[in-house]
């Protein structure tokens, strides 16, 4: 995964870049698929606001967060990910069972019918 930071109107700690990256790696563990992504992270007055996309295989996955800190603005920004990439994921399992399905009861439905047509020979 490529992990690119950007920061606007705002100097980024290094610590808060590598909790950043640290919590954006750990969601491969809901999503292997994970292509890039891209952490903007800017400051206006008061708010802090940290903005992640996520690229999944022609799929993007965006959220905004902003608060008062900066590492809860990451924090709640990583909360709607992993939701977004449970939900991606289940759709995905769903979808994969259900063609699956089709091709089984495809196949059933053919050998009856083929064995139908043997007996009325």
């Amino acid at each position: 995964m490529n992990i690119t930071t950007t920061a606007r109107h705002y100097d980024l700690a290094p610590s808060l870049k590598d909790y950043a990256e640290g919590k954006v790696e750990h969601l491969k563990k809901y999503f292997d698929h994970i292509v890039n992504a891209h952490l903007i992270f800017s400051l206006e007055k008061y708010r802090q606001r940290v903005e992640i996309t996520l690229h999944v295989n022609g799929k993007d996955f965006v959220t905004v967060q902003e608060s008062e800190d900066m590492y809860i603005s990451v924090d709640r920004a990583i909360e709607k990910l992993e939701e977004q990439l449970k939900r991606h994921s289940g759709r995905l399992k769903r979808r994969k069972k259900a063609q699956g399905l089709g091709e089984v009861s495809g196949a059933v439905e053919g050998a009856a019918e083929a064995a139908e047509a043997a007996e009325g020979e």
